[in-house]
């Protein structure tokens, strides 16, 4: 463990200049048994040190073209999502006073065509006359 802890101390002097060795080991020495139990638990899984210092693996045509195709069913799901959303967004509103609510006030009151201004009574159907 003293090995261990001198090779990782030189990285640490680098981020920390004022650490003690002393300081720096009473806390590998704390959590050793954590390191222990994970480091055990990468070996039973097959994870070793070459296989976390070696280089990322280049991805084969196959693993690309999953991923493409999965970035293209995201965008058209994300599409299809804002298409709904800008049509309710276009939908025309309306309520018993008014036949179109162009916006509203500041203080939240509608503002816009009446339904008496358009010669009709609320609600009734459009029909072509």
């Amino acid at each position: 463990m003293n090995d261990i802890c001198k090779s990782l101390f030189a990285t640490v002097q680098t981020l920390a200049p004022q650490t003690e060795y002393e300081d720096f080991y009473k806390i590998v020495e704390k959590r050793e048994r954590g390191y222990e139990e994970r480091i055990l638990r990468d070996i039973e899984s097959g994870i070793t040190l070459e296989i976390l210092t070696a280089k990322k693996h280049k991805k084969t045509p196959e693993e690309k073209a999953v991923i493409i195709k999965q970035k293209k069913q995201q965008r058209q799901a994300k599409r299809k999502k804002e298409a709904r959303e800008k049509s309710t967004a276009d939908e025309i509103l309306q309520d018993d006073r008014f036949f179109f609510i162009a916006g509203y006030t500041s203080g939240g009151a509608p503002y816009g065509v009446t339904w008496e201004e358009m010669g009709m009574e609320p609600w009734e159907d459009l029909k072509e006359k």
